[in-house]
C-alpha cells in the first residue's frame, strides 16, 4: 500500500473539506490499519516491514489529524497555502483579546475560591464559543475562503488552550 504521495483525505477516501463523517473516517482507519499493520508483515523482508511501519505511522497521524476539528482546520489551512502557525497580530481582534482576559480572570478567581460551579458555567460558555467557531470555520472552508478562516483558527487555538486550563483548574480543585 503506497500512501506517501496522498494527502490525509485521500488516504481515507474522503472528500477534502472540513465536514467529515467521523464514523466513515473511523471505519476507513480500522480497515487501513488491518491491511497495513506492521504485525501482519512480521515474516516479510526488511524493506516490506519498514514500508508497513511507515504506512501505519502515516495512517495514525492522518487519523489523529482528521478526527480533531482543530488539527483538521490547521491541515486544511496548510493544504490551501496558509501557514496555521504563522503569528499575525492582525488576526487577533480586540474583542478576542478582551475575551481572553475576561475568561482568564474568571477562571483565576473561581480557582482561587475553589468554585466548581462557576468553573462549570465558564466551561460551558467556552464550549459554546468553540462550537460557534467550528461553525464559522466550516462556513469559510465550504466557501474556500481560507484567508478569513485563519483568524477563526487562531480563536479555536485559544479556546482549546482555555479549555485545557479549565480542566486543569477542575482537577486542581478536585485534587486529582
Amino acid at each position: 500500500m503506497t500512501i506517501t504521495n496522498k494527502n490525509y483525505f485521500e488516504i481515507f477516501s474522503l472528500p477534502e473539506g472540513f465536514d467529515l463523517d467521523l464514523n466513515q473516517l473511523t471505519a476507513e482507519y480500522k480497515s487501513l490499519q488491518a491491511q497495513s499493520h506492521p504485525d501482519k508483515f512480521s515474516g516479510a523482508d526488511d524493506a516490506t516491514r519498514l514500508q508497513a511501519l511507515q504506512s501505519s505511522s502515516i495512517i495514525n497521524d492522518a487519523f489523529d489529524t482528521l478526527k480533531s476539528p482543530l488539527k483538521r482546520a490547521a491541515y486544511l489551512l496548510t493544504l490551501n497555502g496558509i501557514d496555521p502557525e504563522e503569528n499575525d497580530q492582525n488576526h487577533l481582534s480586540e474583542s478576542l483579546l478582551l475575551q481572553q482576559i475576561e475568561w482568564r480572570d474568571a477562571l483565576d478567581n473561581a480557582t482561587d475560591e475553589g468554585d466548581l460551579n462557576t468553573i462549570g458555567h465558564l466551561k460551558q460558555e467556552v464550549i459554546e464559543e468553540q462550537q460557534n467557531c467550528i461553525s464559522e470555520f466550516h462556513d469559510c472552508a465550504n466557501a474556500y475562503n481560507f484567508v478569513d478562516a485563519k483568524p477563526i483558527y487562531n480563536k479555536l487555538q485559544f479556546i482549546e488552550k482555555m479549555l485545557s486550563e479549565i480542566n486543569r483548574s477542575e482537577e486542581k480543585i478536585l485534587d486529582y
